[in-house]
C-alpha cells in the first residue's frame, strides 16, 4: 500500500514539475531578457527524479493467467 502512495505522489510531482518547466521554456528564447538557467535546471532535475520514482515504485501488473 505504501508503494502505491509513493507512486501516486511521484506521478503527480512529475506532472506538476514538467508542466511548470514547459511553461518556463519560452522565457529562454525572449530577446533582451536574461533567463535564470538555475530555475530550468532545478525543474529538469526534479522532473527526472520524480520520473525515476515513478519507474521504481510503479505497481506490479500481475495477470490472472499467470503471464
Amino acid at each position: 500500500m505504501k508503494q502505491t502512495w509513493l507512486f501516486v505522489i511521484s506521478l503527480a510531482g512529475m506532472a506538476v514539475s514538467a508542466a511548470v518547466l514547459i511553461l518556463f521554456i519560452p522565457s529562454l528564447f525572449r530577446s533582451g531578457e536574461q533567463g535564470n538557467f538555475w530555475i530550468h535546471g532545478v525543474l529538469a532535475c526534479l522532473t527526472v527524479a520524480f520520473a525515476v520514482g515513478v519507474l521504481y515504485w510503479r505497481p506490479s501488473t500481475s495477470r490472472p493467467d499467470g503471464g
